[in-house]
């Protein structure tokens, strides 16, 4: 099994959800895989951005961090943010108009968590995504 890895930092912007797409897709074209298959790891690292970017900085100006570590079998997102604030899947109802975006990461990721960041940050959420897993089996996060 033959592993890579790409990791930037980004601004803490809307925008940077398309760029950690970007490098996603960078990193499975590199690997050979069928971008097809992987579909769900792009929402699973739009919905960790987009996290970091709403609710994980302390302002506007800072930066995220976010790494990925691949293979054909799977993919490993981290995003990494200056909150202290742990996330947590929320309930939610038909009327809500968002709130449901670690719903999706915990449907689609095959594990996922959050810890202490190895990057000078205050968190890390990270998943692990495998395309023959997706939205399969039970699945594990702390």
């Amino acid at each position: 099994m033959v592993a890579l890895g790409r990791s930037a930092w980004l601004p803490c912007h809307e925008g940077s959800a398309s760029g950690a797409r970007e490098m996603l897709k960078a990193l499975l074209a590199e690997l050979g895989a069928n971008e097809l298959d992987w579909y769900e790891v792009e929402l699973v690292v739009s919905e960790l951005v987009a996290n970091a970017v709403i609710h994980g900085s302390a302002n506007l100006d800072g930066l995220i961090f976010v790494r990925f570590e691949g293979s054909v079998e799977q993919v490993r997102i981290e995003v990494h943010d200056s909150s202290r604030v742990l996330p947590r899947v929320q309930p939610v109802s038909l009327d809500d108009e968002g709130g449901r975006g670690l719903w999706l990461v915990d449907q689609l990721a095959s594990t996922w968590g959050h810890d202490c960041s190895d990057v000078g940050l205050s968190k890390r959420v990270w998943a692990v995504v495998r395309p023959d897993r997706c939205g399969l089996g039970p699945r594990s996060h702390r």
